[in-house]
């Protein structure tokens, strides 16, 4: 056993366990690691047979004043340089570099196309039911009403009178567009559903009579034909209105 390495490491021991008694709450990873090689080394020191204890037999018959004085004791050996404290860092976290979240694209929806519904067409008025009226009593000979006179019919003698005078299937298709327009202004006041109702139902009147009260009854009094001004145009719809019956 090597007392003096015994001893170092034993004073060293002491010290550091004072030192850690006085801040018990901060003890670092490194104190407790230097206290473990200081009783690592004390422990191999007294393992160590560098200096066996020698024991010296004492003669009992020799008297004490006769003994040899005692061999000086060995000089201590250099004392052993203690290890030099080790400071201790404790490792830093390592940060992993933060990824560059790139945002994503900003995606407009696409504007939603509204389909217009079509529009529809008005529903066609009902088909009035006509009772025609009595013919008018006939006017005296030498006197015509104004209402006479826009059913008047000369007798044609011309050839182009004669052809502007045959007979059609259908009033919608015998009149043109330009006719259709002034007749609808001037004779009907730009009241398109009255003047279509007229056609139709001049279309399926069976003689001219029936034809002539209806639009005696239902057009010329109440769009004022006996006008001056309506006179000319309402004898032309007349005319074309009579040859539906021929």
């Amino acid at each position: 056993m090597d007392l003096q390495k015994a001893k170092i490491y034993l004073d060293k021991i002491n010290r550091e366990f004072s030192r850690m008694t006085q801040d018990p709450e901060n003890i670092l990873r490194i104190d407790i690691d230097i206290m473990q090689t200081y009783v690592r080394e004390l422990y191999d020191a007294c393992l160590s047979e560098e200096l066996p204890v020698q024991q010296v037999p004492v003669a009992a018959s020799t008297p004490a004043t006769a003994r040899e004085p005692a061999p000086p004791a060995p000089e201590p050996s250099a004392a052993i340089p203690s290890a030099p404290e080790v400071v201790y860092i404790p490792p830093q976290p390592v940060i992993p570099p933060q990824p560059v979240v790139v945002p994503p694209p900003v995606v407009v929806p696409p504007v939603p196309t509204v389909e217009k519904e079509p529009r529809q067409a008005p529903p066609a008025a009902p088909e009035q039911m006509f009772t025609p009226a009595p013919p008018p009593p006939p006017a005296q000979k030498g006197h015509h009403t104004g209402v006479e006179v826009l059913f008047e019919q000369k007798e044609a003698r011309e050839l182009v009178e004669k052809l502007s005078e045959q007979p059609i299937q259908d009033l919608r298709r015998a009149i043109a567009l330009n006719d259709r327009l002034l007749f609808t202004r001037e004779l009907f006041e730009n009241d398109n559903q009255h003047f279509e109702n007229t056609l139709t139902f001049l279309n399926n009147c069976a003689h001219i009579e029936e034809a002539k009260a209806y639009l005696i009854e239902n057009c010329v009094h109440q769009f004022g034909w006996t006008d001056k001004k309506k006179a000319e145009t309402a004898k032309n719809f007349i005319k074309l209105a009579r040859r539906r019956f021929k």
